[in-house]
């Protein structure tokens, strides 16, 4: 069971004088001390899940008990009524070495989901930071393909002047791309196509990717 207490107004901690308390007792004592939500020190909520919780800690139902939101264990977003579909997000921080071989091992940024589920990419943000040397040779895009394949994804791709470059920069890619088959089951990864990147490259890069799993009926 998730358990529901005011925030610190200040410091946004649990205060020690603030006894957690379940969803039956949550209605008067939140009347008392959240007074208006309006004012510059109002009082947010926090949820906490109980140690390993993996059911949701948060679910929203209308009068006739179907499913509106929910936010589960890992912060994930399930919104509009659609119990299916599940809006998420990763982020991933590449090393050199990485960036280096993205094209003959390419990077996990999503993992297999389960058997029935499609993991549809969304956007993608690519956060280039420039060390002290430039990366050389490739002239592939990289971009977010299936785990094995290599079709991008998304509309849009990271060109090889970014990533041998000597500035920071940041991309994004958004929308996915046209007519793209969906595969159940099966991760997402970062990948360069063509080949790798050579030289003494030192550069690194974060990643974040906004994607949607979809449970096929």
């Amino acid at each position: 069971m998730s358990f529901i207490y005011p925030a610190d107004q200040e410091s946004g901690a649990n205060p020690r004088n603030y006894t957690r308390f379940t969803l039956a007792r949550f209605k008067a004592r939140y009347r008392s001390l959240v007074g208006d939500s309006n004012a510059a020190n109002k009082c947010p909520l926090i949820v906490e899940g109980a140690p390993n919780q993996t059911e949701d800690l948060i679910e929203v139902y209308n009068s006739s008990r179907v499913g509106l939101f929910s936010v589960d264990a890992n912060g994930n977003v399930k919104q509009g009524g659609v119990v299916n579909l599940t809006q998420s997000v990763a982020q991933v921080t590449l090393t050199a070495a990485q960036i280096a071989t993205l094209n003959s091992v390419p990077v996990s940024l999503v993992a297999a989901p389960g058997a029935g589920i499609a993991l549809i990419a969304q956007a993608m943000f690519f956060q280039f930071k420039f060390g002290t040397v430039q990366f050389t040779t490739s002239t592939g895009t990289t971009q977010p393909v299936y785990h094995g394949a290599t079709t991008n994804l998304l509309a849009g791709a990271i060109a090889a002047t970014t990533i041998k470059g000597s500035a920071n920069a940041t991309i994004s890619l958004g929308g996915p791309a046209t007519a793209t088959a969906v595969t159940t089951n099966v991760g997402i990864d970062l990948e360069t196509s063509s080949a790798d990147f050579s030289g003494s490259g030192d550069s690194t890069a974060i990643v974040t990717l906004f994607y949607d799993q979809l449970t096929l009926g």
